[in-house]
């Protein structure tokens, strides 16, 4: 007697517990400088070799993890603002990336990483500025130097704020050689004193300083370019 049963269907294994979108969010999550394989694992409650079966390396996490966090960016201007506050809107946002994962202006910086998302968002400033009457050559050179100055001076600041074996942060140990050094040289005791007052305010109002000198300098540059345009069009 022939059993006609239908055959028993293959049990399916049990769902991945994670995701490369998971995988990329625990690295943002755990700061994208401590986001290690192991960490990462121990983090997300898996096996180590469980990461290898979504992800190549740490790069592809990294990688991955950069275009959610720009993806997710609020980093657009309203459209009626002026050039300046839209280049000043960019900036902060793309400060406010940095600061909020710790790690992520390194990874940009030593192009570990080099996200589409990053790229098309560059594009869309440039167009930005030409909506508002900028030249291509000069809206790209514009957002270039910002969006390279601002994390420069992220990381620039983030070195200083690193704790010491001693338990100090290394700002403080800054301060104190600084202001040794203007104790010894009277002459110049202003002028370092003056980086010693920045040190001591904080990254914000070093970076506002710097990147209102660098738009004065944009709106200069604009001016000058417009009157020359205007004699090139009415000779």
């Amino acid at each position: 007697m022939n059993d006609s049963s239908p055959p028993a269907k293959r049990k399916r294994g049990r769902p991945s517990r994670i995701t490369r979108e998971s995988i990329a969010r625990g690295a943002l999550a755990i700061g994208v400088n401590k986001a290690t394989m192991p960490a990462l694992a121990s983090h997300l409650g898996v096996d180590h070799s469980s990461l290898y079966h979504h992800v190549k390396s740490r790069d592809e996490i990294i990688l991955i993890a950069a275009e959610i966090a720009i993806k997710e960016l609020n980093w657009r201007a309203p459209k009626a603002v002026t050039w300046r506050e839209e280049l000043i809107v960019l900036t902060d946002s793309i400060w406010a990336l940095y600061d909020q994962n710790p790690g992520l202006a390194e990874a940009f910086n030593q192009t570990e990483v080099v996200p589409t998302t990053g790229i098309l968002s560059f594009a869309e400033s440039v167009q930005r500025l030409q909506d508002k009457g900028f030249p291509l050559d000069e809206a790209v050179v514009a957002v270039d130097m910002l969006v390279d100055m601002v994390k420069d001076s992220f990381i620039g600041w983030w070195s200083i704020v690193k704790t010491e074996q001693d338990g100090h942060l290394r700002k403080e140990r800054m301060i104190e050689i600084w202001e040794a050094e203007a104790d010894k040289t009277p002459e110049k005791a202003d002028q370092i004193r003056a980086m010693v007052n920045i040190m001591k305010a904080g990254p914000r109002k070093w970076w506002e300083s710097k990147r209102d000198i660098a738009l004065d300098g944009i709106s200069v540059t604009r001016e000058r370019n417009v009157a020359l345009q205007k004699k090139v069009d009415n000779a």
